[in-house]
């Protein structure tokens, strides 16, 4: 898409109290390629942040798109976002991720076989034919980087926007990176990234982009290369430089500063905005934090003062963008479809993953097995049954919730990129996570079930045995969606925290009670109605002990209080012939956790209502403490 894109910024970015930018303006322009640098702390990601979209909260300005009030909807669509870590599919190869990604991006209408035909052209643009089926778990750092690339190329985005590409590479990797993003501006794109601080060869091979010649027409590169790159400095939240790179040594010059030959402009720049904190207002008020761009200055042979007297410049240009759809390229039911193949491919290839909760549900289910072993008609025993109702509903909790809280953050961590990207809606990617989510998990409760349920002797009664595996795989279910919910919210190393801190007060709560007979108060009976673990155990004692003929007594035992199990669950306050309120109960949790941990993950992908509630309950705690 041939297309001039123009930005006029002004705004104030908000954290707390603390104003991290400070009115920067600044123009990117098609087949560009533009690299804002500065020190740590300068504001670089922030201000990347605003320009693709990621964040709006807290920012006071203008963003404009061909001169016209940038429609976010529309911009998400013709930009693409690629953040610093390279979150990809670990367990798709390089091939299957790029066809995953132009079935998601690409029309419906299109045929399978283009979008295969541009999958390849994508592949041979970015070097990545070597790696083609390669598992991208198993890439290096800078096909890993090509790769992220690649993934958001493939509808042909006219703005990419790219935030630190370098961090973690070698020269040799770096030089090729800023390489591949010149061939890719050169393609009628408009590109923007963030470099830390470019090394010497870096600074040196983004001076080789634009020679000197007179009068500073635009020319081929020594690398072959008809673009431009420009770099734009920030420091403090201003924009201390903006234009070519082989124009900023002549800036200091004007400014009554010198270079030293052993240093990189970029360098020496840095180092000036630390050493001489006077020096960044002095910069931006020469270009006007960011109004004037030196590179219009020379190639109109005009004076840094002419341009500062003409205050804002305004590109008469104006290329209109059709809004002709700002939906996704793909309706709902091929999202879905899509997504579910992608996830189901990567859960078969996580053998690992798969043996593990294996083994676990195995070994659990002879170590639970065995403890309880032979308990289940034995009328001495059934307190004991009563604990191993308790056990099973615990073992249950407690893997289904932790298992999801330990991954979910980095499944979390890689959604986050394709949907800003908007490569599918949050319904399609929850169904089929939902779906994806549900085989191994009832195929692993089933063989667990089955194994304690015979081994401790409980009923041969077929209908006992499939009220004990529903009330089970419900417990199990349920207590996924907390996890779900608990895994969208925090990191792993907070929900390490927060899932066994919920989860002991639910246990807690599921328990008390039990052996007061009907002696509870009304507000811990009204509490008792809000912990799903008590449904569990109360539907499990209903399935083993309702209606069951007294159990047998041992010969060495004198008197069996328990013979008679309704007594037991009398004695543990638990309603008897309850069953199907129980298990109504577990669905209705299962239902509540699921919405709970959707609304909590689209919270969390919704950068504008997360920062808003950050920044409102800052002003909350400060204004009472």
């Amino acid at each position: 898409m041939n297309t001039t894109v123009y930005y006029f910024i002004i705004y104030e970015h908000l954290t707390g109290w603390r104003q991290i930018l400070n009115s920067l303006n600044g123009k990117f322009r098609c087949g560009e390629l533009t690299a804002i640098l500065g020190p740590s702390g300068a504001g670089k990601s922030s201000l990347l942040n605003i320009l693709a979209g990621f964040v709006t909260s807290g920012v006071k300005g203008v963003v404009k798109v061909n001169d016209q009030p940038r429609n976010m909807k529309l911009f998400n669509k013709l930009s693409s976002y690629i953040m610093q870590e390279d979150m990809i599919q670990p367990r798709l190869t390089v091939k299957e991720a790029l066809t995953y990604a132009a079935c998601l991006k690409l029309s419906s209408h299109i045929e399978y076989s283009v979008k295969l035909a541009v999958v390849q052209e994508v592949v041979d643009l970015l070097g990545l034919d070597k790696c083609v089926d390669t598992l991208s778990e198993h890439l290096s750092g800078g096909q890993r980087k090509r790769l992220s690339v690649a993934l958001e190329l493939v509808n042909n985005p006219p703005v990419i926007f790219l935030d630190e590409p370098t961090t973690g590479l070698d020269n040799f990797a770096i030089k090729q990176c800023i390489h591949l993003l010149k061939n890719i501006s050169q393609l009628d794109r408009t590109v923007v990234c963030t470099i830390h601080q470019p090394p010497s060869s870096l600074f040196q091979f983004f001076d080789q982009t634009v020679m000197k010649v007179e009068r500073r027409e635009r020319v081929s590169t020594i690398l072959g290369l008809s673009i431009d790159c420009f770099v734009y400095m920030v420091a403090d939240g201003y924009c201390v430089y903006n234009g070519s790179p082989t124009e900023l040594v002549p800036f200091f010059a004007v400014a009554g500063y010198s270079c030293p030959p052993n240093n990189t402009p970029a360098d020496y720049m840095i180092e000036l905005v630390h050493s001489q904190p006077s020096v960044v207002q002095s910069f931006q008020k020469s270009i006007q934090n960011g109004k004037i761009n030196m590179r219009e200055i020379l190639d109109n042979d005009k004076t840094l003062e002419a341009y500062q007297n003409e205050g804002i410049y305004n590109d008469p240009t104006e290329v209109v963008i059709q809004k002709s759809d700002i939906d996704f390229a793909v309706p709902f039911r091929l999202q879905f479809t899509i997504l579910l193949k992608r996830m189901l491919l990567q859960g078969r290839r996580n053998n690992t993953g798969m043996y593990i909760q294996f083994f676990h549900h195995l070994l659990s289910a002879l170590i639970v097995g065995g403890i309880f072993y032979g308990t289940g008609n034995d009328a001495s025993q059934t307190i004991a049954t009563f604990k191993y109702c308790v056990c099973i509903n615990v073992f249950f909790m407690y893997t289904h919730v932790m298992l999801p809280v330990l991954l979910f953050p980095l499944e979390v961590k890689m959604m986050k990129r394709e949907y800003f990207n908007r490569w599918y809606s949050l319904k399609a990617y929850y169904s089929a996570l939902t779906v994806t989510t549900l085989p191994p998990l009832i195929i692993l409760g089933l063989m667990f079930s089955a194994i304690v349920y015979f081994m401790t002797g409980q009923p041969r009664e077929s209908y006992r045995f499939v009220g004990f595996c529903l009330m089970a795989l419900a417990m199990a279910v349920t207590s996924q969606g907390l996890g779900y919910f608990i895994g969208s919210m925090f990191t792993i190393t907070n929900g390490s925290v927060m899932g066994p801190a919920i989860l002991a007060p639910l246990l807690a709560l599921g328990v008390y009670g039990m052996g007061y007979r009907t002696a509870i108060e009304p507000f811990y009976k009204f509490a008792m109605t809000l912990t799903f673990v008590r449904n569990g155990i109360v539907g499990l004692c209903n399935t083993l002990f309702y209606k069951r003929e007294p159990l047998e007594c041992p010969s060495d035992e004198l008197y069996c209080h328990y013979a008679r199990p309704d007594v037991l669950m009398i004695d543990m306050a638990m309603p008897i012939m309850d069953y199907p309120y129980q298990l109504g109960m577990m669905v209705v949790f299962m239902v509540i956790f699921r919405i709970a941990a959707y609304v909590s993950l689209k919270c969390k992908l919704n950068n504008d209502l997360t920062s808003s509630i950050t920044f409102y309950m800052n002003k909350i705690i400060k204004h009472r403490y």
